[in-house]
């Protein structure tokens, strides 16, 4: 049978073969087609590439719960055999196969349309005779081949299984048989694992990766996600294929992508229906049991499965479960730990939780018991909360919470405070300042703040008082009241020696952050050198680790060390090592930073993802530095795909969280990075009215005063600086400049100085002054690339590209690349980059408007090209095929006489057909 559905089933696996052969064989027709995997799934190129071109395997063996899991797999492993030169067959097994004479006539067919052709000679009389003149076919095949069986987990009979184990002994050096199969087949694999004539994929290896997954989706039903939904889908499914599809039909027909991905779980319709039918109903009473109770858990440990189900073995039940490929795998480690697929433990504890309602508690409470009696605290308190031991685990998490905030498991810390009931809490001043401190870091500076003022735990005395005014300064800090938090934290500092040794590095840290902002580097300093003075390392101090790395990498970055400043922020995102938003504790402070140097560095998906993660949690604590980063370079990421009304949605969010939350100078970023993304469309009246609505006497001049990250190379004066060198207005532009420039120099602004130099020589260059022009470029090239810089170039549009290719041009021809190779190399790269710009010298000859016109459509999609839109993009606003656009396309650079995109935008400016 075609594999979960006859949709996918349509495309043959080999040569041609006639009718009457597919008749002769018992009408194996449909059995010996591969499926068609739709769309544009690429599909586990590594895996692929390595299967394929292993050398001495005789079976590759591709096990896994979904049949269309591991159907992809081999179907893009058939492609690439072939692609390379493999003759091919596929026969899809079904239980009838268990008779040895029709699997034999099944295999005859396959072994036609390898060789081209049927066997000469009489049929066989016996079955015996049948198997001996199948085995001494196959061994004389001369070219190199691939046999592929699917759905092998419906051979059950000793005979068929003996006659497999046959074949693939009497395969020749050059041949493969390639198996899929739901569960591990009863095949004598172990010598072929010995001697290395056998490749393994499990579910792990078969599951989709997140771009296969963008892809899988595209092409299964056009649902085109967000990065963030996107991102979200793939973390819920593990990328597990048949999951994949189920959400794939519902995406198909709804218009609520988001809502439906954030809703998606074990318990949706679809995926139920599937895991009931498919996996669980499949199994013995006593197993079905055994999967319902210890769905609770987050880790299958044996023992721990044997004190919730009391009777059952464990070990031996888990390992054959994992090796059933039951949605259960095995976790790296010394000892046997499974887990869930998360789908699977999601719709068992929905059914758990329908039918057996009253075993939860007492399901909960002996997992906590065993926790305890293992000295693990930290489950046993998410087990307690579960069975309603509210009590007890009040005590636990003030044991184990201090070392959680020092740890950095601030969000675990934050979830257990929400399921407590508030009235416990309150009774326990030590409790309160906890719980202050994760909700600072989780759900921002206000909600911290009503703990404090609720409790009045600034008012106690001793540590308990010294401690609120620590968190004080750190609110003030992330409420961008960076004058306040300096003074709270003076007054903090001074009773900082009866505070905790987190409250008090915590304290430095902030202190360092706020005076660097303030303009008082040597004091920052000298504060971080004393908040890494009370670190106790890595391991225990993941937090402050974290935090004070994160405070110095971005001074390093306001003053130009931008080397240095990765090194920091890589080093403070491996404070515990971990994966994304796990990696950073549920805290942006290194992962904001980090991205936006991969982002400078053109690691443009890398950055994206990162990003990604965190929005959820930017939105929540408001960080204002970090949430216009933050949307700012997603703007930016977008914009650079073509995906321009995704650019322009970033703004308008990050506008409407900064009224929201009443932060201006977050309001004032976005209409600022609105104005340049205006600018790269040539609209130069909406960026002038971003100006004037970004202007704000009384913000600017606070923030003129301040180092801010977020404003170190994007203010209002700069803004406006670029504008006027659009509108023609370089004299304007460089008396700009000029003060900028002059005020960012004892202030040790060198990033800020740097840029300004690269908007210095473009206005020069606009002014006539090409020599001046050419030599500050120069000077500023070096230092960019001295640090590595790309998007900060590359980000500024055509007025510095073209005083970038003014001095690169000479350079690069005369003798740099022989005197300076590195610095050659990573200028060559640049102005590869930046594109072959507007021809110097004088003006072009007026056009003469085309022959013929253009048309509505293509007048739209000229307009949408000069807008920056993608070709995908035009085409779903349009609401046609790529191939639509791509021949309208075709169309105006012949109409207009250009040879690519954007000499087809200049010369629509030229002929006013774009105003």
């Amino acid at each position: 049978m075609p594999p979960e559905g006859a949709s996918w089933c349509a495309r043959g696996g080999g040569e041609a073969v006639s009718q009457a052969q597919l008749t002769s064989a018992r009408g194996l027709g449909p059995k010996l087609e591969a499926p068609r995997i739709g769309g544009n799934v690429v599909g586990r190129a590594e895996h692929v590439r390595r299967l394929t071109a292993a050398e001495g395997v005789r079976l590759i063996l591709l096990h896994a719960p979904s049949g269309f899991g591991k159907t992809v797999a081999m179907a893009q492993l058939l492609d690439a055999m072939r692609d390379g030169g493999r003759a091919t067959a596929w026969l899809t097994l079904d239980s009838a196969d268990n008779d040895a004479s029709r699997l034999v006539a099944g295999l005859q067919a396959a072994l036609d349309r390898i060789a081209g052709g049927p066997a000469p000679g009489a049929a066989a009389d016996t079955e015996g005779a049948a198997i001996v003149g199948l085995l001494e076919r196959m061994a004389a095949l001369p070219e190199p081949f691939a046999l592929f069986l699917d759905d092998f987990e419906t051979l059950r009979e000793g005979g068929v299984l003996t006659l497999v184990a046959r074949l693939i002994q009497t395969l020749p050096r050059h041949g493969r048989l390639v198996v899929g199969s739901r569960s591990m087949p009863e095949l004598p694999m172990a010598r072929l694992r010995a001697t290395g004539e056998m490749l393994e994929l499990d579910m792990r290896a078969l599951s989709f990766t997140r771009d296969e997954t963008r892809s899988f989706l595209a092409g299964a039903g056009g649902a085109e996600l967000e990065e963030a939904e996107l991102t979200r889908l793939h973390a819920k499914t593990e990328g597990w294929p048949a999951a994949l599809r189920l959400a794939s039909i519902v995406l198909a027909g709804t218009a609520d992508r988001r809502g439906f991905v954030q809703a998606f779980s074990g318990s949706d319709r679809l995926v139920s229906d599937y895991l009931a039918e498919n996996i669980l109903d499949t199994q013995a009473e006593e197993v079905r049991g055994f999967l319902l109770r210890t769905s609770i858990l987050r880790a299958l440990e044996p023992e721990l499965c044997e004190a919730l189900v009391p009777g059952c073995d464990g070990a031996a039940l888990l390992e054959r479960l994992a090796a059933a490929n039951v949605l259960i795998t095995r976790i790296d480690g010394p000892a046997p730990v499974y887990r869930f697929h998360s789908l699977f433990a999601a719709y068992l504890r929905a059914r758990l939780a329908a039918r057996h309602p009253a075993e939860l508690p007492r399901l909960h409470a002996a997992a906590m018991r065993w926790y305890l009696s293992k000295d693990r605290p930290v489950p046993a308190i998410d087990h307690g909360l579960e069975a309603g031991e509210t009590g007890r685990v009040l005590e636990l998490v003030g044991e184990v919470g201090q070392a959680c905030l020092e740890q950095g498991r601030i969000r675990l810390l934050t979830r257990w405070f929400d399921m407590l009931p508030e009235a416990l809490v309150a009774g326990a001043p030590r409790l309160c300042l906890m719980k202050a401190w994760a909700l600072c870091f989780t759900r921002g500076p206000r909600e911290a703040a009503d703990v404090l003022d609720t409790h009045r735990l600034e008012a106690r005395p001793g540590p308990l008082g010294a401690e609120a005014l620590s968190i004080r300064t750190m609110i003030r800090a992330m409420s961008d009241d960076f004058p306040g938090a300096a003074e709270t934290g003076r007054a903090a500092l001074a009773r900082a020696g009866c505070a905790s040794r987190y409250s008090r590095t915590v304290l430095a840290t902030c202190m360092a952050n706020a005076f660097s902002v303030l303009g008082a580097p040597d004091a920052a300093l000298a504060n971080l050198d004393e908040a890494r003075a009370g670190l106790g390392g890595p391991a225990e101090d993941a937090f402050n680790t974290m935090y004070s790395e994160s405070v110095q990498g971005l001074i390093d970055l306001q003053e130009n060390r931008f080397r240095e400043a990765k090194a920091r922020f890589r080093l403070a995102a491996s404070a515990r090592h971990s994966d994304d938003r796990r990696r950073f504790n549920g805290n942006a402070w290194a992962g904001v930073p980090l991205a936006c140097a991969r982002y400078e560095e053109d690691a443009l998906e890398e950055a994206e993802h990162l990003l990604q993660v965190f929005l959820p949690i930017l939105r929540d604590v408001s960080l204002p530095d970090h949430l216009v980063l933050s949307h700012v370079t997603l703007s930016r990421i977008a914009f650079r795909h073509g995906q321009v009304d995704h650019a322009f949605g970033y703004l308008a969010e990050l506008e409407q969280v900064g009224l929201r939350r009443r932060l201006a100078r977050v309001v004032a970023g976005a209409r600022l990075e609105r104005a340049r993304l205006y600018l790269r469309q040539g609209n130069l009246a909406a960026a002038r009215h971003q100006i004037d609505r970004a202007r704000d006497d009384a913000l600017w001049a606070k923030v003129r005063a301040l180092r801010l990250p977020a404003n170190d190379l994007d203010t209002l004066e700069i803004t406006e600086a670029r504008v006027l060198l659009e509108e023609g207005r370089a004299a304007e532009a460089l008396a700009i400049l000029e003060a900028e420039a002059a005020a960012a120099l004892p202030r040790q602004r060198r990033r800020r100085l740097l840029v300004l130099d690269f908007l210095r020589a473009g206005a020069l260059l606009r002014l006539g002054e090409t020599a001046a022009a050419r030599e500050t470029a120069g000077k500023a090239l070096r230092i960019a690339a001295r640090e590595g810089y790309r998007r900060l170039l590359l980000d500024e549009g055509e007025t510095v590209a073209d005083a970038v290719r003014a001095w690169a041009g000479p350079a690069l021809a005369g003798d740099l690349p022989r005197r300076e190779p590195v610095f050659a190399e990573w200028l060559q790269s640049i102005v590869q980059a930046l594109g072959p710009g507007r021809a110097p010298g004088p003006a072009e000859a007026p056009r003469a408007a085309p022959l013929d016109p253009l048309t509505r459509k293509e007048l739209q999609i000229l307009r949408l090209l000069s807008e920056g839109y993608s070709n995908a993009a035009m085409a779903e606003k349009l609401f046609v095929s790529d191939s639509t656009v791509r021949t309208h396309l075709r169309n105006i650079n012949s109409k207009l006489d250009t040879a690519s995109r954007t000499q087809a935008v200049a010369a629509a400016r030229q002929l006013g057909i774009l105003g």
